[in-house]
């Protein structure tokens, strides 16, 4: 990428967020929508080379509509401010971690995890970190994980929810209600040539926050359809 079509339409979308301006700019906005999906399609094959179960996705896989859901919003804007991208093998509206990107005019946010569980998933997934401390900690610890993803999670308890052992000698990974992580770049980096590369190179750093929680994560298929409109991920 090489210009400031995603950002300008972005900024400008934001400063006119109503469909009189949209329909009149209709065309910026497949320009700008286009080159989304090319640098999508990049980052897909990035990913790919260390992730190979997402490599027969394509951008239409993993990207979000511009247009909000305003029925029971009291916003009734009707656009989003952003372009978004779940990159998952199990499709964007998957339960369990994937790679997730969106762009702002002032802001690239790059995240991974998972948002929400029913209660007994969550009380499932905590109960694995503390058998498996050692492991969970190795990773979220890590040194490059750690300086691109400080803190797990968005929202927290004040203390141990109850149920877990009150003396965990860890308890800030026990108190997130949601266990996901992310990092914000910089907006320039889309005018470079390997801007997927770098990109890439965040999310390769995640994946194995990605793994642990894929593997610690049950699910059925019932209860998968009935999580099905629910947003797992911001």
């Amino acid at each position: 990428m090489s210009d400031n079509t995603i950002i300008d339409f972005l900024s400008d979308l934001i400063s006119n967020n109503n469909r009189e301006w949209f329909n009149a700019h209709k065309d910026r906005y497949v320009l700008a929508w286009d080159q989304f999906n090319e640098l999508l399609e990049q980052l897909i094959s990035e990913v790919a080379k260390f992730d190979p179960s997402i490599a027969y996705l394509t951008p239409k896989d993993c990207t979000y509509r511009i247009y909000r859901d305003i029925r029971f919003s009291s916003d009734k804007t009707p656009y989003k401010g952003h372009f978004g991208a779940y990159i998952n093998e199990a499709g964007k509206k998957a339960w369990y971690g994937g790679y997730y990107l969106q762009i702002e005019p002032h802001r690239l946010l790059l995240g991974s995890g998972v948002w929400w569980l029913p209660t007994k998933e969550m009380h499932a997934l905590r109960h694995a970190i503390m058998e498996q401390v050692d492991t969970y900690r190795a990773i979220v610890e890590n040194p490059d994980f750690k300086a691109i993803c400080p803190t797990i999670g968005m929202d927290f308890y004040k203390r141990i929810p109850n149920g877990y052992p009150k003396d965990f000698p860890y308890p800030e990974y026990l108190m997130s209600k949601d266990y996901t992580c992310c990092c914000e770049l910089k907006t320039s980096v889309l005018n470079k040539a390997n801007a997927a590369q770098q990109i890439a190179h965040t999310f390769e750093l995640m994946k194995p926050f990605n793994e642990f929680l894929k593997e610690n994560i049950l699910i059925n298929m019932e209860e998968m359809e009935g999580m099905k409109d629910v947003v797992k991920f911001f």
